[in-house]
């Protein structure tokens, strides 16, 4: 009886802890299926209304580790500043960087200084740029064909508005990202993320893709967003537009460098989209972790009557 209640108790424990993937699994669909199309104005959709200001900054977001632009990205680069000419073009050193962050959000830095990976503080910086500036952000391994039509994703009635790029198997990506400056999305996110630094650096070395993804990459940034429409009075807020890889190809071509790609983010990568390997991994690991508490309780549990026994002899020896 006392180990079925430890096993319900760690399982109640486990699903509590993956709530919120279990959440974004069960309804990823409602929350970030693709509505927004470029290419025809001629829609009621919010997104698309005539009548439209341009709230989103001409503000074109680049991150690299230097001044110096890798060969493989200088092009790509070359391409994206082309296509937004008329935009203010504003690349992020790890330097500048942190010299924003000391100046404007101080209290990151703490944060900032010990993450584990650098991609972790280009994944961070792009949030914070986004929050203060607002403008787009296209990773240096974007190759840009032609300018997005922004005032595609612009209307007077809507304050804050954010634009993101669907992913497989679930959520969105962090390589594209277009939004007003202050929306409450970025908000939201900036301020967690030293939270989910704390939850990964101990274990971040063991496991580098997982904690990337969990501490600022694209899972974070998904399971953020997540939390801003379920808290929203519907799902398909206007605030928050999700776009498919389709729709951008016209405009953007994903070179897909992956410098901070290791072995293991190849291996999650082979498996994102057979879920069944997830599932089965997952039970097996789940049973084999019970097993072994099981065990190792039934093991505890015969040696301590033992002990209280021989404690007893003892204490009689000595009366």
């Amino acid at each position: 009886m006392l180990l079925l209640l430890t096993d319900l108790i760690v399982v109640g424990l486990l699903l509590q802890t993956l709530n919120p993937l279990i959440i974004l699994l069960y309804r990823n669909k409602q929350l970030f299926n693709p509505h927004v199309v470029l290419s025809s104005h001629n829609t009621s959709d919010i997104w698309h209304q005539t009548n439209q200001s341009n709230n989103i900054p001409r503000i074109l977001h680049q991150t690299t580790a230097t001044d110096v632009i890798p060969d493989d990205w200088i092009q790509s680069q070359r391409s994206c500043k082309d296509a937004y000419s008329e935009f203010e073009y504003m690349l992020w050193t790890d330097d500048s960087a942190r010299d924003f962050l000391s100046i404007e959000y101080p209290w990151f830095l703490g944060t900032w200084d010990n993450y584990a990976f650098p991609i972790q503080r280009a994944d961070a910086i792009r949030y914070f740029v986004l929050y203060h500036y607002g403008g787009l952000y296209l990773d240096m391994d974007t190759w840009c064909n032609q300018t997005i039509p922004v005032h595609a994703v612009e209307s007077d009635p809507v304050t804050h508005r954010a634009l993101f790029q669907s992913t497989l198997p679930t959520g969105i990506t962090n390589s594209f990202m277009m939004a007003t400056a202050k929306h409450p999305v970025y908000a939201a996110a900036i301020t967690k993320l030293p939270a989910s630094h704390a939850m990964t650096q101990f274990w971040a070395r063991l496991q580098p893709y997982c904690a990337i993804m969990v501490s600022a990459g694209p899972m974070f940034l998904t399971l953020v967003v997540k939390d801003y429409l379920l808290k929203q009075p519907s799902l398909s807020s206007p605030t928050v537009g999700v776009i498919n890889a389709t729709e951008l190809a016209p405009y953007t071509t994903n070179i897909e460098s992956g410098t901070w790609h290791r072995a293991d983010a190849r291996v999650f990568m082979w498996i994102a989209d057979k879920p069944w390997i997830w599932f089965s991994a997952g039970t097996i690991v789940l049973v084999s972790g019970l097993c072994t508490l099981d065990y190792l309780l039934m093991i505890i549990s015969r040696r301590q009557p033992w002990k209280v026994a021989t404690h007893g002899l003892k204490l009689a020896k000595v009366t």
